[in-house]
């Protein structure tokens, strides 16, 4: 009964430290710039991407969105979830002649402060993974390889 009552402890401990995982508190500069941008947003949660940058991810419209800020508040970019047939047909071109066979996974429009649109997502075959972007006009701009998840 006594190791019961220990080991019961001990879950209890456990599962308290993961239910006080800090929040991250974005800058005041980068939440105020939030705010004005997406007065319409909802469900946001905020991260940070990496030293110096926040990302919230929030719905906006029904539509699954993140932005990135820099500690002054500064726009980096948008990116907005969307579905391979609102790609434009030079990206599908492009992909239908570079990546034929693959599945695309994690679509995202990526708009940057001065309104360059690129297009980012994941491509599976077999046990390849790969991220790959392009521009608008369908021009790969960046193709890497992940480590594919068993």
């Amino acid at each position: 009964m006594r190791k019961l009552i220990l080991l019961l402890s001990y879950i209890f401990i456990i599962l308290l430290g993961y239910g006080n995982t800090p929040k991250v508190q974005p800058s005041s500069e980068a939440k105020s710039a939030f705010t004005a941008k997406f007065p319409g947003a909802t469900k946001f949660k905020w991260s940070i991407e990496k030293p110096g940058e926040y990302e919230v991810e929030f719905r906006l419209n029904g539509i699954k969105t993140a932005a990135l800020f820099d500690l002054r508040g500064a726009l980096i970019e948008i990116e907005e979830e969307i579905k391979e047939v609102n790609l434009p047909q030079s990206v599908k071109t492009s992909i239908i002649k570079d990546f034929s066979g693959y599945k695309l996974k994690e679509i995202e429009k990526v708009t940057n402060p001065n309104g360059d649109i690129t297009y980012e997502m994941e491509a599976l075959r077999r046990k390849i993974k790969l991220e790959i972007a392009f521009d608008f006009e369908g021009a790969i701009i960046s193709k890497e390889s992940l480590k594919q998840e068993k």
